[in-house]
């Protein structure tokens, strides 16, 4: 195996397992704001220790200023990324909520053919229609459930209701 596909089998299932501890999360009804800073906080500790532990930590003194700039405005996506599914799953369901989030990759696919001019190849252009397409049957999906779950809410008896009591007369 190639080392690149070590690394994508490795993301593949990290990924695969956050969402599984987000929907965890969510059953043991844990704060979204909450499970936010405790990923954060862990990420933090773990790159740090891994950086002094390689003998790494003169390159963080090293790293130009524009960097850490990118890494502010990505550090606050991804924590608003991260608390927004967090709360959102409370409304939703997992599976719904992660295949959207894995179809958030366009976004970037789009950016980069219009600002860096990537060229289009036929491949990526259907994997983008079909992005389109997911989103418009998650949409269809989401409103057949809410049909369903309103069909299944039962109509509230007023409490002053009698069986015998006909509407219009006192």
């Amino acid at each position: 195996m190639h080392l690149g596909h070590l690394f994508l089998v490795i993301s593949l299932l990290a990924l695969g397992f956050i969402g599984i501890f987000h929907k965890l999360a969510d059953h043991f009804k844990c704060r979204p704001s909450a499970i936010n800073l405790t990923i954060f906080f862990w990420a933090g500790v773990l790159s740090l220790s891994y950086i002094l532990t390689a003998g790494q930590a003169n390159l963080v003194l090293e790293t130009p200023a524009k960097l850490y700039l990118v890494a502010l405005a990505c550090g606050f996506l991804a924590s608003t990324a991260i608390l927004a599914f967090q709360t959102g799953l409370r409304h939703g369901k997992i599976a719904t909520s992660w295949v959207i989030i894995n179809l958030s990759t366009a976004l970037p696919t789009v950016l980069s053919i219009l600002l860096y001019k990537e060229p289009v190849s036929l491949a990526k252009g259907v994997a983008l229609i079909l992005v389109v397409v997911a989103m418009l049957l998650l949409w269809k999906d989401k409103l057949v459930d809410e049909k369903a779950r309103a069909a299944e809410t039962p109509t509230p008896i007023p409490q002053n209701y009698s069986p015998t009591q006909s509407e219009g007369s006192e």
